[in-house]
């Protein structure tokens, strides 16, 4: 075991800050809470980076400034996949390919969060490996770099010397996976007390949202239609429509979503529209009619017993005490 790692942030332009902070703060506590020291630095293809967020970083070191050994790591946080897809960040990958070429090829090991692994993708990489990424970015390596075995439904993937991982927050997962290769269980165990990381905070009601649960799968096609209910919980869309949207069958739709999610089609759509009839209720101007058929209840009285079925006071109940 080594007692001491450098661990380079490789940054582009529109570079998503959670997906740099998180992972940056992890190796940051491993230097204070284990027996390795973590040197942190950062590099990019030109001095000054603007972050999709705002901030400007100034005054970056250019890559072949920074020094590496076998071991070290290159850590490259996630971009706007947006301007990646038009192209924006093309000249900037073509500048550090043959960079990131030579230091694999030397023994550094390559890290990516997020859309962070389509900047290894089109460096080709990736190809021939297995790899993951967001989950709006799947469909998308799958159709551009058929060379690459995407994965779906992993939190992060080590294939070799390169590591890739899912959305945001999993480049934290990712390194203290990496802490645990060098370290064993306790120092990342000790990183994350540090650094407050739960696998779930869903000690109380007021903690929950239904936009956010059953949101912890990473099933594109499952994420696509959970986003279009949320967008219309006034419609009903048949189960031929989600599976449209899902861009997949209406037998593997009704599957995939209870394994993804822990509930059915309906149970989601019912939760989602119910969620949005508390907020309703409670606005004087709406009478129980108008909220249900906002909420795309088929009558009052559909709307009431589904009602029944999450809360435990009637809606013309929730609407008086509201009123006091």
């Amino acid at each position: 075991m080594r007692n001491q790692y450098t661990i380079c942030f490789l940054l582009l332009p529109k570079v998503h800050l959670m997906d740099l902070a998180g992972p940056a703060q992890v190796f940051y506590e491993a230097s204070h809470l284990g027996p390795s020291r973590y040197t942190i630095t950062y590099c990019s293809a030109q001095r000054n980076v603007l972050s999709e967020q705002g901030l400007m970083f100034s005054q970056v070191k250019l890559p072949d400034e920074v020094d590496l050994m076998p071991g070290d790591y290159i850590v490259i946080p996630g971009i706007d996949f947006k301007s990646f897809v038009a192209g924006e960040l093309d000249s900037y990958i073509r500048i550090i390919r043959p960079w990131l070429k030579r230091k694999l090829s030397e023994g550094i090991h390559i890290a990516t969060i997020c859309s962070g692994s389509l900047i290894l993708a089109e460096a080709g990489l990736l190809d021939g490996r297995k790899c993951t990424s967001h989950w709006k970015c799947i469909e998308y390596m799958q159709q551009h770099y058929p060379a690459l075995q995407v994965l779906s439904d992993r939190l992060y993937v080590q294939d070799g010397a390169i590591y890739t991982s899912a959305g945001m927050t999993s480049g934290i997962d990712m390194s203290l996976a990496i802490l645990e290769n060098h370290h064993g269980p306790m120092v990342p165990a000790r990183v994350a007390r540090e650094m407050v990381v739960y696998a779930r905070r869903n000690n109380t009601d007021n903690q929950e949202s239904i936009y956010l649960d059953y949101r912890t799968h990473f099933n594109p096609a499952i994420h696509r239609i959970q986003d279009y209910i949320v967008s219309n919980p006034s419609k009903n869309p048949s189960l031929e429509e989600l599976a449209s949207v899902g861009n997949t069958s209406t037998r593997n739709l009704t599957r995939a979503f209870r394994k993804a999610t822990g509930h059915t089609v309906i149970e989601y759509k019912n939760t989602v529209k119910i969620a949005l009839a508390k907020t309703l209720v409670h606005n004087a101007g709406y009478t129980l009619d108008q909220v249900a058929s906002l909420c795309g209840f088929e009558s009052v009285r559909h709307f009431r017993r589904v009602w029944s079925k999450h809360n435990a006071t009637s809606p013309g109940i929730a609407k008086k005490m509201k009123a006091l």
